[in-house]
Protein backbone atom coordinates (compact mmCIF):
# COMPACT_ATOMS: atom_id res chain seq x y z
CA UNK A 1 0.00 0.00 0.00
CA UNK A 2 1.29 3.34 -0.98
CA UNK A 3 0.19 6.98 -0.28
CA UNK A 4 0.24 9.70 -2.60
CA UNK A 5 -0.09 13.32 -2.25
CA UNK A 6 -0.91 15.24 -6.66
CA UNK A 7 -1.53 17.94 -8.71
CA UNK A 8 -2.23 18.03 -12.04
CA UNK A 9 -2.26 20.79 -14.48
CA UNK A 10 -3.42 21.60 -18.30
CA UNK A 11 -0.41 22.16 -20.56
CA UNK A 12 -1.63 24.59 -23.27
CA UNK A 13 -0.12 22.71 -26.35
CA UNK A 14 1.89 25.88 -27.15
CA UNK A 15 3.85 25.42 -23.68
CA UNK A 16 4.58 22.30 -23.98
CA UNK A 17 8.22 22.45 -25.27
CA UNK A 18 8.84 24.82 -22.80
CA UNK A 19 7.61 22.85 -19.65
CA UNK A 20 9.34 20.01 -21.08
CA UNK A 21 12.91 22.05 -21.49
CA UNK A 22 11.53 23.47 -17.76
CA UNK A 23 11.79 19.93 -16.68
CA UNK A 24 15.00 18.62 -18.01
CA UNK A 25 16.71 21.56 -16.99
CA UNK A 26 15.58 21.89 -13.60
CA UNK A 27 18.26 21.52 -10.47
CA UNK A 28 19.16 18.07 -9.95
CA UNK A 29 16.18 16.62 -12.34
CA UNK A 30 16.97 13.57 -13.35
CA UNK A 31 15.32 12.53 -17.24
CA UNK A 32 13.71 8.80 -17.24
CA UNK A 33 12.71 9.34 -20.92
CA UNK A 34 9.59 8.75 -22.03
CA UNK A 35 6.31 6.85 -21.14
CA UNK A 36 3.50 5.08 -22.40
CA UNK A 37 0.28 3.72 -20.25
CA UNK A 38 -2.41 2.05 -21.21
CA UNK A 39 -5.30 2.10 -18.53
CA UNK A 40 -8.47 -0.50 -18.39
CA UNK A 41 -10.72 -0.02 -15.53
CA UNK A 42 -12.84 -3.16 -14.11
CA UNK A 43 -16.49 -3.46 -13.28
CA UNK A 44 -19.13 -5.74 -12.35
CA UNK A 45 -20.93 -4.25 -15.27
CA UNK A 46 -19.90 -1.37 -17.93
CA UNK A 47 -22.04 1.14 -16.29
CA UNK A 48 -21.02 0.46 -12.87
CA UNK A 49 -18.15 2.35 -10.94
CA UNK A 50 -14.29 0.81 -11.35
CA UNK A 51 -13.05 -1.98 -9.13
CA UNK A 52 -9.37 -1.94 -10.07
CA UNK A 53 -7.73 -0.34 -13.00
CA UNK A 54 -4.72 -2.69 -14.66
CA UNK A 55 -2.22 -0.53 -16.62
CA UNK A 56 0.16 -1.79 -19.44
CA UNK A 57 2.76 1.00 -18.86
CA UNK A 58 5.94 1.03 -20.77
CA UNK A 59 9.62 3.13 -20.49
CA UNK A 60 12.64 3.63 -21.59
CA UNK A 61 14.17 1.49 -19.17
CA UNK A 62 11.29 -1.37 -19.85
CA UNK A 63 7.86 -2.22 -19.42
CA UNK A 64 5.77 -3.91 -16.71
CA UNK A 65 1.57 -4.48 -16.09
CA UNK A 66 0.25 -2.86 -12.55
CA UNK A 67 -2.56 -3.87 -11.06
CA UNK A 68 -4.04 -0.48 -8.75
CA UNK A 69 -7.30 -0.50 -6.63
CA UNK A 70 -7.62 3.29 -4.79
CA UNK A 71 -9.11 2.41 -1.49
CA UNK A 72 -9.03 6.13 -0.54
CA UNK A 73 -8.87 9.38 -2.75
CA UNK A 74 -9.95 12.64 -2.08
CA UNK A 75 -9.69 16.22 -3.18
CA UNK A 76 -8.59 18.96 -0.73
CA UNK A 77 -9.26 21.57 -3.43
CA UNK A 78 -6.20 21.68 -5.62
CA UNK A 79 -4.40 18.75 -4.26
CA UNK A 80 -5.11 14.89 -4.36
CA UNK A 81 -4.92 12.30 -1.82
CA UNK A 82 -5.02 8.52 -2.61
CA UNK A 83 -4.14 5.59 -0.57
CA UNK A 84 -3.06 2.63 -3.24
CA UNK A 85 -3.23 -0.72 -3.24
CA UNK A 86 -0.79 -1.80 -5.56
CA UNK A 87 1.39 -4.72 -7.58
CA UNK A 88 3.16 -5.27 -10.70
CA UNK A 89 3.46 -8.00 -13.12
CA UNK A 90 6.00 -8.75 -16.24
CA UNK A 91 4.44 -6.88 -19.11
CA UNK A 92 4.71 -10.51 -21.39
CA UNK A 93 1.82 -11.44 -18.24
CA UNK A 94 -0.67 -8.50 -20.13
CA UNK A 95 -2.92 -10.82 -22.23
CA UNK A 96 -3.20 -13.43 -19.53
CA UNK A 97 -4.66 -10.52 -17.22
CA UNK A 98 -6.95 -9.61 -19.21
CA UNK A 99 -8.46 -13.01 -19.55
CA UNK A 100 -7.93 -13.22 -15.77
CA UNK A 101 -10.36 -10.40 -15.28
CA UNK A 102 -12.46 -11.68 -18.36
CA UNK A 103 -12.67 -14.68 -16.91
CA UNK A 104 -13.67 -13.23 -13.62
CA UNK A 105 -17.03 -12.14 -15.24
CA UNK A 106 -15.46 -8.52 -14.97
CA UNK A 107 -16.29 -5.86 -17.54
CA UNK A 108 -14.26 -3.06 -18.91
CA UNK A 109 -15.93 -0.08 -18.13
CA UNK A 110 -13.28 2.29 -19.25
CA UNK A 111 -9.88 2.82 -20.89
CA UNK A 112 -7.75 5.84 -20.57
CA UNK A 113 -4.11 6.58 -22.87
CA UNK A 114 -1.40 8.76 -21.66
CA UNK A 115 2.17 9.11 -23.14
CA UNK A 116 4.92 11.59 -22.65
CA UNK A 117 7.87 12.35 -20.74
CA UNK A 118 9.07 11.19 -17.38
CA UNK A 119 10.91 12.74 -14.58
CA UNK A 120 12.83 12.64 -11.11
CA UNK A 121 12.73 16.05 -9.09
CA UNK A 122 13.67 17.00 -5.85
CA UNK A 123 12.33 20.32 -4.30
CA UNK A 124 12.79 21.23 -0.36
CA UNK A 125 14.16 17.84 0.34
CA UNK A 126 11.13 15.89 -1.52
CA UNK A 127 11.41 13.64 -4.38
CA UNK A 128 8.96 14.21 -6.98
CA UNK A 129 8.00 12.18 -9.48
CA UNK A 130 6.94 14.76 -12.50
CA UNK A 131 5.32 13.23 -16.05
CA UNK A 132 4.28 16.10 -18.87
CA UNK A 133 1.43 13.34 -20.37
CA UNK A 134 -0.94 13.65 -23.48
CA UNK A 135 -3.70 12.77 -22.38
CA UNK A 136 -5.88 10.79 -25.03
CA UNK A 137 -9.18 13.21 -25.48
CA UNK A 138 -8.10 15.88 -23.42
CA UNK A 139 -4.81 17.14 -23.94
CA UNK A 140 -1.39 18.16 -22.23
CA UNK A 141 -1.00 18.00 -18.34
CA UNK A 142 1.66 17.99 -16.32
CA UNK A 143 1.39 15.60 -13.48
CA UNK A 144 3.43 15.93 -10.17
CA UNK A 145 3.43 13.63 -6.92
CA UNK A 146 5.13 12.59 -3.86
CA UNK A 147 4.82 9.26 -2.75
CA UNK A 148 5.29 7.27 0.75
CA UNK A 149 4.82 4.01 2.14
CA UNK A 150 2.42 5.20 4.56
CA UNK A 151 0.51 8.05 5.33
CA UNK A 152 2.50 9.23 8.28
CA UNK A 153 5.77 9.09 6.74
CA UNK A 154 4.60 12.59 4.61
CA UNK A 155 4.07 16.25 6.26
CA UNK A 156 1.31 16.79 3.42
CA UNK A 157 1.96 20.78 4.05
CA UNK A 158 5.72 20.29 3.34
CA UNK A 159 4.54 18.38 -0.10
CA UNK A 160 1.86 20.84 -1.20
CA UNK A 161 4.38 23.21 -1.00
CA UNK A 162 6.98 21.63 -2.97
CA UNK A 163 5.00 20.22 -5.23
CA UNK A 164 3.53 24.27 -6.03
CA UNK A 165 6.85 25.58 -6.04
CA UNK A 166 8.13 23.61 -8.72
CA UNK A 167 4.66 24.49 -10.73
CA UNK A 168 5.53 28.04 -9.73
CA UNK A 169 8.91 27.93 -11.24
CA UNK A 170 7.37 26.19 -14.42
CA UNK A 171 5.63 29.24 -15.40
CA UNK A 172 2.19 27.72 -15.35
CA UNK A 173 -0.43 29.38 -13.73
CA UNK A 174 -2.58 28.14 -10.61
CA UNK A 175 -5.34 28.65 -12.53
CA UNK A 176 -4.63 26.04 -14.45
CA UNK A 177 -4.38 23.23 -11.44
CA UNK A 178 -7.50 20.75 -12.19
CA UNK A 179 -9.37 19.72 -9.55
CA UNK A 180 -11.29 16.71 -11.64
CA UNK A 181 -9.97 13.44 -12.12
CA UNK A 182 -9.24 12.31 -15.59
CA UNK A 183 -12.05 10.00 -15.92
CA UNK A 184 -14.91 12.30 -15.15
CA UNK A 185 -13.04 14.78 -17.68
CA UNK A 186 -13.44 11.87 -20.35
CA UNK A 187 -17.24 11.63 -18.95
CA UNK A 188 -17.74 15.17 -19.63
CA UNK A 189 -15.88 15.89 -22.42
CA UNK A 190 -18.36 12.45 -24.38
CA UNK A 191 -15.29 9.69 -23.98
CA UNK A 192 -16.86 7.42 -20.88
CA UNK A 193 -15.50 4.23 -22.50
CA UNK A 194 -11.87 5.74 -23.29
Amino acid sequence: MGFEIEIKAHVPPERVESIREFLSSYPGSEDLGTIDKCDIYWADNEDDPPRFRTRLEKTDKGSLVLFTSKPLKKKDYLTEYNVENEFTSPADQWDRVLEFATGLGLKICRKKWKNGYNYMLCCNGLSIHAELLDVRFLGWFLEMEICSEREEEIDKSAAEEALFAVLDASGLERSLVEKTGYNKMLVAAGHERG
